[in-house]
């Protein structure tokens, strides 16, 4: 019995969400279901869940299998298509968990001011925003080690709030011939939909409606002044590194 790394992009708009739900479509389920079409019963592990919409270009999972790597790379890609792709597949040490071992997880956010092509919704945020300056200095506010009590869901199960972010950074690119913003925030872990609410407070203080003293008071979980997160159209996971088995 071997452990296997799978790195795949998934198109989370077909999905509610990574985790398996009763009755609903997942990417768990799916790699599941793909799994034992192989005979393989193995637990699936994942280096993070993504929320209902979020989409994924590098999420890793891990499952062990009695087959060869060279069965695995033949007969499983084919099986999770066409709404999952399989970017690389390799065995890792038994003990590999890809939750556990990730050192550094990165997500992108992309968005635009106006869409005006519907097969691009899915996939592309529609958001307002202001000056790209103003979204820079806002996003060098989150860099460093806070408490995101105030950038999490109430929801969340996590006691600690305490995350460090670091990097976040914003630059301008055209995708599919829209001019869009892409932002990137890289850290080793992030609480549930911090990225999206890191994101939505951002906009809000790039478009004048927080000011830098309220945006600080929150990053630095003295108020909540901002509340709403971004949608999850424009939310990738892009990068999730590893010290002793690689980057995905």
């Amino acid at each position: 019995m071997c452990r296997f790394k799978m790195v795949i992009a998934y198109d989370g708009s077909a999905f509610h969400g990574y985790a398996k739900q009763p009755n609903l479509p997942s990417v768990q389920g799916a790699l599941e279901c793909a799994l034992q079409g192989l005979g393989i019963t193995s637990p699936l592990l994942c280096a993070g869940r993504t929320d209902k919409g979020v989409h994924a270009l590098a999420q890793v999972v891990s499952f062990c299998a009695s087959l060869s790597l060279q069965t695995l790379q033949r007969h499983l890609p084919p099986k999770i298509t066409p709404h999952i792709a399989c970017k690389h597949i390799e065995s890792v040490p038994l003990d590999f968990h890809p939750r556990f071992y990730a050192t550094m997880r990165t997500y992108c956010y992309v968005f635009t001011k106006a869409l005006h092509n519907p097969f691009l919704s899915r996939y592309i945020a529609c958001c307002d925003y202001g000056d790209l300056v103003r979204l820079q200095e806002a996003l060098d506010c989150f860099v460093g080690m806070h408490d995101f009590k105030f950038f999490s869901k109430q929801s969340g199960d996590f006691r600690n709030t305490q995350r460090q972010i670091y990097r976040a950074k914003c630059r301008t690119r055209t995708l599919w011939g829209v001019p869009c913003v892409l932002l990137y925030i890289s850290a080793p872990s992030f609480l549930r939909a911090q990225v999206r609410l890191i994101v939505g407070a951002a906009l809000a203080y790039s478009l004048g409606h927080l000011s830098l003293a309220q945006l600080q008071a929150q990053i630095h979980a003295q108020y909540r002044y901002h509340n709403i997160p971004a949608p999850p159209q424009g939310l990738y996971l892009a990068r999730v590194d590893y010290p002793r088995h690689g980057s995905s």
